[in-house]
């Protein structure tokens, strides 16, 4: 079905741009990115493309990290 494509292309691109660049739209803190990317875990899950979904954990680890490390500094991350 030609949305089943869309849908799979924009998750590509998406997934592209977080992985290779880590540009995000200024509105997503850390909460909306780790959401964006715990979703797109479960989407790569399906289709059995676990090296993205590795990817995809790596990134959220750090910005896990991060959160609690700035905690304690008052500073929040990008």
């Amino acid at each position: 079905m030609l949305v089943d494509n869309y849908l799979d292309l924009t998750i590509e691109e998406v997934y592209d741009v977080i992985s290779n660049i880590n540009i995000w739209p200024i509105t997503f803190d850390t909460e909306k990115k780790i959401t964006l990317m715990n979703s797109m875990i479960k989407y790569f899950i399906e289709k059995e493309e676990y090296e993205k979904c590795a990817i995809l954990q790596g990134l959220i680890d750090g910005l896990e990290n991060n959160k609690q490390t700035n905690r304690h500094s008052g500073i929040e991350p990008n």
